[in-house]
């Protein structure tokens, strides 16, 4: 139960961690960002006879949320996306966010994003200790959690502490979730009514399948559900969260697929996890019928995990990331890290699960990223992947977006998995495939205009997507 709400302030020499204001021009867009904690109760579950119950009942916790939403109600679109912030490097990233701002700023959408694990308070007491020491993630039975192997706790090795307990964030998500829906809620209640919809990004999008197949629809007494549509992106299903921390790493154990889907669930892949992280063995298949599973899947080729503009050009001057301890980056050998423009996915498949949502409009749909038995990417005779949700560039392309690149050294293996590189064409076979490159840029113009004509891109990206034609065109042509 949430007991408080309490807006922090912002002024000249405090604001939220990595705030969005200045790096997305809040002034210019008339859009807000503000910062409140809320305060209450939390029971921590565990299963029993294969079954759900509670553990520990009525834990206390402070916990804070970002909200950045239009400064006139009258703009508002009626949506409201609520983002587990991904804990993965240890602070808050709002990677749905940086994904699909420029879309829901132009829609007038409300984003509100809720930090999910303890491990990311460390970096923020380091940035503004006076800010958020009152953050409180307590374990109600610290006693029996250190006698486990840390490393053994929760969902990822080394992420959370006897001194914590990761279980508390459900209730959390649930509270908040019949907060919003509280037309009198001192966040958003202004702004009239509203749909609302969960979002998580690789990690987090591990949690949505963890909340929706064990909380989401255990409550038979509620009108309305918590969320109206939930939006998966880049998810990583090996991350699932257990109930509670004690159990451990379990997801590889525990079933991942969604198990009952009511409202509609789009979940969006990047060739860094369509087969792999689990999702082979957790993603299902298309089902739009009305009386079944409201589920939609598409991968995009050519997409990596981390590209240039989410991991480096968005962070880029942010001194509370770097203050943290943070320095995003791409630790790749090959010179060109991958810049796929793969937003104008993220941004059309939100504008889809909006449709579906509030007109029932069912989604385009397009092929999964085809595998061989290694759960590798096919790829076609341009070096790119066969399938997917394909995109102009991948459609008439200048260069193999690669899923993978080299690490520099041991240490980023992993972060090279999840951040590609590009390999441009020569011209020379730039000019034998597309002729010159007027005719290059041609023959992209007529596939985006396909494109948005069928719902695979937004009209307001369309010219975005030629600039980035013309730019590669610029590299690989002279």
């Amino acid at each position: 139960m949430i007991n408080k709400v309490e807006k922090i302030k912002i002024t000249n020499f405090t604001h939220p961690f990595a705030a969005a204001f200045e790096k997305c021009n809040f002034k210019d867009r008339n859009y807000l960002e503000e910062e409140f904690f809320i305060s209450g109760t939390s029971n921590v579950y565990e299963w029993k006879n294969n079954c759900k119950s509670v553990k520990y009942q009525d834990c206390p916790y402070v916990n804070r949320l970002i909200v950045r939403k239009p400064a006139e109600k009258e703009i508002f679109s009626g949506n409201v996306i609520v983002e587990i912030l991904n804990s993965t490097s240890f602070i808050d990233f709002d990677r749905c966010w940086v994904l699909t701002h420029k879309y829901m700023m132009r829609n007038g959408d409300i984003y509100i994003g809720i930090t999910s694990k303890p491990n990311v308070i460390p970096a923020m007491l380091k940035v503004d200790y006076k800010r958020y020491c009152d953050l409180k993630w307590s374990n109600p039975n610290r006693a029996i959690d250190s006698t486990i192997d840390q490393n053994e706790l929760g969902n990822m090795e080394g992420a959370s502490s006897p001194e914590t307990e990761d279980g508390l964030f459900w209730d959390m998500l649930i509270d908040l979730a019949m907060l919003l829906r509280d037309s009198n809620n001192s966040m958003i209640g202004e702004y009239g009514s509203y749909y609302q919809y969960l979002a998580g990004w690789s990690q987090s999008g591990a949690y949505m399948i963890r909340f929706v197949n064990d909380f989401a629809y255990d409550n038979k007494e509620r009108s309305r559900p918590y969320f109206d549509g939930y939006y998966s992106a880049g998810s990583a299903s090996s991350c699932m969260p257990d109930l509670n921390q004690s159990y451990g790493r379990t997801a590889m154990k525990s079933v991942r697929k969604l198990k009952r889907m009511e409202q509609p669930f789009i979940e969006i892949h990047t060739e860094s996890e369509n087969a792999l992280w689990g999702n082979m063995e957790s993603r299902g298949e298309n089902s739009f019928d009305d009386n079944a599973m409201k589920y939609c899947i598409y991968d995009i080729p050519g997409a990596t995990h981390d590209a240039k503009s989410t991991m480096i050009d968005y962070y880029f001057g942010d001194t509370d990331v770097f203050l943290a301890g943070i320095i995003p980056s791409y630790s790749g050998k090959e010179i060109v890290p991958n810049d796929f423009p793969y937003e104008v996915a993220f941004q059309a498949a939100l504008s889809v699960l909006y449709k579906w949502v509030r007109k029932n409009e069912k989604p385009v749909k397009a092929d999964q990223i085809k595998v061989d038995e290694n759960l590798c990417n096919i790829v076609d005779e341009t070096g790119n992947a066969i399938g997917g949700y394909r995109l102009p560039f991948i459609e008439a392309p200048l260069c193999i977006y690669h899923p993978m690149s080299t690490p520099m050294k041991p240490d980023y293996a992993v972060a090279c998995t999840l951040f590609g590189y590009v390999e441009n064409y020569t011209r020379e076979k730039a000019v034998a495939l597309y002729g010159s490159r007027e005719g290059y840029l041609n023959k992209i113009a007529r596939i985006l205009k396909d494109d948005i004509r069928c719902g695979m891109i937004l009209k307001d990206d369309e010219t975005a997507c030629m600039e980035y034609a013309i730019q590669k065109a610029k590299e690989v042509f002279g």
